[in-house]
């Protein structure tokens, strides 16, 4: 009984007991489901870190590695965890380069360091490592959390950013950076001393004090915007106020999401090149003037046309007052006035002087220039010459025309105030001298071959009449028929759209279109009555010998259409090849309408002419079948 009283005092205070350490279990688990939590965020951070993570212990083991850490390695982190640093790194690198850093560390010290490190997976690397102290509740370090981050990058960056650096800074050419407002954030020695200004001086100054008021522009942003670079030649502002021109490229610079922030401006001083470009152009503009005339020259064979081109220049870059061409005549030997520029009155164009007497006969006679410095002390001169004294004329330099040994005439030069002309003047007048020499040698070659040419065009036609009418004379039955079909197919040839030199070509076949019958017996030619089939192949075979009579002469080639083509027929039918349709050249299609017109309407031995209209009729039934319906339409319509 006593027993089971004690038993009875004793289970409200079991049951208490049990309930709290129920209570005490349920936090424990809400304890340990929070740490289970707060592990996967660790781990979750760890491994999504791009930095390399691990945690060694006071005798160098690996306790904990991330994610990049393994990859890195190409390694898991079952072949990592519980191993040592120095299996994974080696003696010579853990030895070498990590273990003092880690004692250090291991003594209570933040360690940080650069080296380079070469992993498996991704190679040679430049890494910034840290190793932070972990300390027990005692104070004691047991273990070193190191961070290793991947700089090779970003020292690479830093050694071009360096580089370029010491680049603009050693530079000639100005470097100002600006931001959107226009307000300078960096600007190199060479810029600041371009404008009389240290660097520090021009620091975070607006950049407008260094252009002209009057030059200054404020670049909106949206300008900015569609901007992305631009270049122009301007005027910059010394510190003293004085000027220089510049030469200006700009770059529109923007950020990561594209907006603009600033702009990078290149400056270079350009006083010099502007001086020597001053200099080259002027050095350059007498040469641009004898190209000039050289293209007139090559473009027109005019002599007056290319002398008033030569007048012009030299009166424009030669800063005289008046100069004469004077041309000499090879059949009277006498010098006359060809073209002139700068003379008050008419005078001058009538010169007219023999070689040896005057100044320009001199001068054609010794084939050397001569320079008279004051034509005013040259009495006998002035007498000769009256118009010396009218114009005033004071300066006179005269070069003679020379091309391919022989003299062509004098290029005679005046001023009506004394002149010194330097070497350059005098290379420049006789190189204007020289063209004038070819120009007037050109001319005079053209002329001769044009006319020569002329000539033997006139004699070639002649010579193609005279076969022409022979023809005619030798079949006095078609006696002035060669001269009626040309005539016609000429008419017809324009009437069709043949240019001007196609008809020259067409009016000489015209002419010679029976020009193969010299190759036909007279027998056959000239038989009375009907040809038998044999003396027809016989006939048929005068376009070839016309073909083989005229192609070997070139100047008759482009005209052999006609002679060999006007028998054949618009259906294939007829001969000596049997071309159809538009195969036939158009020159023998047109012909052969003329050709048979005027047979019609001509009489013969074995017919009398037909009258107009039968003649028409006639044509009219071969068309489509012997003839070209077009030029059976413009023929009608004639």
């Amino acid at each position: 009984m006593k027993l089971m009283d004690k038993a009875k005092k004793k289970r409200p205070g079991g049951l208490k007991l049990r309930l709290e350490q129920a209570s005490k279990l349920k936090q424990i688990k809400a304890g340990h489901k929070a740490i289970d939590e707060m592990w996967k965020r660790y781990e979750f951070i760890v491994n999504t870190s791009r930095d390399f993570l691990s945690l060694i212990d006071a005798d160098y083991n690996y306790i904990a590695v991330n994610d990049a850490y393994c990859k890195a390695h190409n390694k898991t982190q079952k072949e990592i965890v519980d191993r040592s640093v120095s299996s994974i790194w080696g003696e010579k690198v853990f030895n070498g380069i990590i273990r003092r850093h880690l004692d250090k560390c291991f003594a209570g010290h933040e360690v940080n360091y650069h080296s380079e490190f070469e992993f498996a997976a991704i190679g040679v690397r430049i890494m910034d490592v840290t190793y932070y102290p972990y300390r027990n509740n005692k104070g004691t370090v047991t273990h070193a959390v190191v961070v290793s981050r991947d700089i090779t990058e970003q020292r690479k960056a830093e050694k071009e950013l360096l580089a370029l650096k010491k680049a603009v800074e050693t530079m000639q050419l100005g470097v100002t950076i600006t931001d959107i407002e226009g307000r300078i954030l960096y600007t190199n020695p060479a810029e600041a001393n371009m404008h009389g200004f240290s660097v520090k001086e021009l620091m975070n100054r607006d950049v407008k004090r260094l252009a002209p008021r009057d030059l200054w522009k404020q670049r909106t942003i949206s300008q900015l915007d569609e901007i992305k670079s631009w270049r122009r030649e301007g005027v910059n502002v010394r510190r003293d106020g004085g000027t220089f021109p510049v030469q200006l490229m700009s770059d529109v610079v923007k950020d990561q999401d594209g907006n603009t922030v600033g702009i990078v401006t290149t400056c270079e001083d350009i006083t010099e090149r502007r001086r020597s470009e001053e200099q080259i152009r002027q050095q350059l503009q007498r040469l641009t003037t004898l190209r000039e005339v050289d293209m007139a020259i090559l473009s027109s064979l005019d002599l007056k046309v290319m002398l008033n081109v030569l007048l012009n220049h030299l009166m424009e870059h030669l800063n005289i007052d008046a100069a004469a061409i004077m041309l000499l005549n090879p059949h009277t030997l006498n010098l006359e006035y060809a073209e002139g520029r700068g003379f008050h009155s008419r005078a001058v164009r009538g010169a007219n002087v023999r070689i040896g007497e005057g100044l320009a006969g001199r001068v054609a006679l010794e084939r050397q220039a001569v320079c008279i410095h004051n034509l005013h002390g040259k009495e006998e001169i002035c007498a000769r010459n009256p118009f010396i004294k009218d114009e005033n004329l004071v300066f006179y330099y005269g070069i003679p025309l020379i091309a391919k040994g022989n003299v062509k005439g004098t290029l005679e030069v005046f001023n009506r105030k004394p002149m010194e002309p330097d070497t350059e003047w005098l290379d420049f007048t006789e190189a204007l001298a020289g063209q004038a020499a070819i120009a007037i040698d050109n001319a005079t070659m053209f002329n001769d071959l044009q006319r020569s040419n002329i000539e033997l065009s006139l004699a070639y036609d002649t010579t193609i009449e005279g076969w022409s009418r022979a023809l005619d004379l030798r079949d006095k039955e078609t006696e002035g028929h060669s001269q009626r079909v040309t005539e016609l197919t000429l008419f017809m040839g324009r009437s069709m759209g043949m240019s001007e030199s196609e008809l020259v070509h067409v009016r000489r076949g015209a002419l010679l279109h029976d020009i193969g019958k010299m190759g036909i017996p007279d027998s056959i030619l000239f038989k009375p009555g009907p040809l038998s089939n044999e003396e027809w192949d016989i006939m048929k075979r005068h376009p070839v010998y016309a073909y083989e009579m005229l192609s070997p002469i070139n100047f008759l080639k482009p005209a052999i259409d006609i002679p060999y083509c006007h028998h054949e027929k618009w259906d294939g039918s007829g001969y000596p090849r049997g071309l159809r349709g538009e195969n036939i050249p158009l020159a023998a299609r047109i012909f052969a309408v003329s050709d048979v017109w005027d047979a019609l309407c001509s009489n013969r031995s074995y017919r009398q002419a037909f009258s107009e209209e039968t003649a028409l009729e006639y044509i009219r039934s071969l068309e489509g079948i012997q003839f070209d319906p077009e030029v059976i339409k413009v023929f009608l319509s004639m």
